[in-house]
This record gives C-alpha cells, sequence and structure tokens, in this order.
C-alpha cells in the first residue's frame, strides 16, 4: 500500500514538472515571437499606394493668395516614393494673365506635387477665346504639361482645331498657353476654311477701324487747338 502510494506521488510529481516546464516552454516562446514582433520595421512597397481618396479638388495658390489653378479627379492615390495618380483628372487654369484653358484626361501621373503632369488616354487641352484669338482644342493619346509655366508637349499624334479651321501633326506638337504659341512636329496637315478666313479679315478690318476712329478725336482737337492758335 505505501509503495502503491509513492508510485502515485512520484507520477503526480512528474506530471507537475512536466507542466511547469512546458509553461516555461511556452513563456520563453512567446516572449521570442513578441520581441521579434517589435523589432520589425514598416516596408511600403513601392507598388502599394498609402493614401487614397475619392472626389478630389485641389487649389494652387499664387503668393498673395490668388486662386491660380484648379485640379479635379474622381479618384487619387498617392504612393510612398512621392508619385501621385489620378484617375479621370481635370486641370483648370485661372491665371488672369494668360488665356483660360483646361486639360482633361483618362489618367495623370505625378512625381514633383504636381507641377508637371503625364496624361494619356483621351487627352483633350482646350483654350477658350483670348483677345481676339478664336478657342482652339486639341485631342492626343499622351501628353505631359508644365503647369506652373502652362506649356504641354507630346511627341503623339495630335489633332487641333482652330475656331473652324482643323490640322493634324503625326509628330507632336508643343503649345505654351501664356504666349499662346503652337508649334506643330512631323506630319502637318491642315485644313482651312474660308469662312474662318473672312472671320479673321473681318476682325482686322474692325480692329483698323476702331484705331481710326481712336485715332480721329485726338486728330480733331489737334486742329481745334490749332485754329484757336491762329485766331489768336
Amino acid at each position: 500500500m505505501a509503495h502503491r502510494r509513492l508510485v502515485i506521488r512520484e507520477r503526480i510529481t512528474a506530471i507537475i514538472g512536466s507542466a511547469i516546464l512546458f509553461a516555461l516552454v511556452a513563456l520563453s516562446y512567446w516572449y521570442s515571437i513578441q520581441t521579434q514582433i517589435a523589432g520589425l520595421k514598416y516596408v511600403p512597397s513601392e507598388m502599394s499606394p498609402d493614401f487614397l481618396a475619392h472626389r478630389v479638388s485641389l487649389t494652387d495658390f499664387t503668393p498673395d493668395g490668388t486662386p491660380k489653378l484648379l485640379a479635379y479627379a474622381d479618384r487619387m492615390q498617392h504612393f510612398s516614393d512621392e508619385r501621385v495618380r489620378a484617375e479621370r483628372i481635370q486641370v483648370i487654369s485661372l491665371d488672369p494673365n494668360s488665356a483660360p484653358a483646361f486639360a482633361q484626361a483618362d489618367e495623370g501621373w505625378s512625381d514633383d506635387g504636381l507641377e508637371t503632369v503625364d496624361l494619356s488616354g483621351n487627352v483633350l487641352v482646350h483654350r477658350g477665346e483670348y483677345q481676339g484669338d478664336a478657342p482652339m482644342t486639341f485631342t492626343t493619346e499622351r501628353l505631359t504639361g508644365w503647369l506652373d509655366t502652362q506649356r504641354f508637349k507630346t511627341d503623339a499624334p495630335a489633332r487641333i482645331t482652330r475656331g473652324e479651321d482643323e490640322t493634324s501633326a503625326q509628330g507632336g506638337l508643343l503649345y505654351d498657353n501664356v504666349t499662346r504659341a503652337l508649334e506643330l512636329q512631323g506630319g502637318v496637315q491642315s485644313v482651312f476654311h474660308p469662312q474662318s478666313l473672312r472671320k479673321g479679315d473681318a476682325a482686322r478690318e474692325a480692329a483698323e477701324q476702331a484705331a481710326a476712329e481712336s485715332a480721329q478725336p485726338s486728330e480733331a482737337a489737334a486742329a481745334t487747338s490749332e485754329e484757336t492758335a491762329r485766331t489768336k
């Protein structure tokens, strides 16, 4: 009987020792895992955005607080390397010192805070009527825009509509919205409508007539002064 009790006691002691040993092993493993997790550092992927927004509206201001640029996008993604991707993007110029213009595309990429933007997919740039120049629109499949200087360039085929005249350039174009200078490159073909030419001639004649009329009061005043001087 005493021997049996001794055997049972030894078994219980062995079980308790095994349990304590198992608990120590489990605790050591848990502590090791927690130490490794604490030492982990997040390494962002260049292919995965760290910021996502829908129906975005951005405004750029001049140093005196005047709005000069508006940008809209249905969806915008920001990546850890400072790249920005925008879907269905539209950029509108509000600069009073240049012609009113806007650009839009299916997709836009920028890596310098939207100072430069690469547009692709159904790209359209439109310049409104300005200082007697007819409205102008050109379309292409890809385009680089320097928004601070309002310059646009593409080496893809482009189609330009200015008033009722149409032009295509297979080698692309370079457009400056401040100076309104358009440079076409490679394989240029144009179709000019006589009606638009007549409108241009009429506009020039109207400008010349307005200048002549504005000069007439000065001539009349000069004649009056001369006649008064003779009377005296």
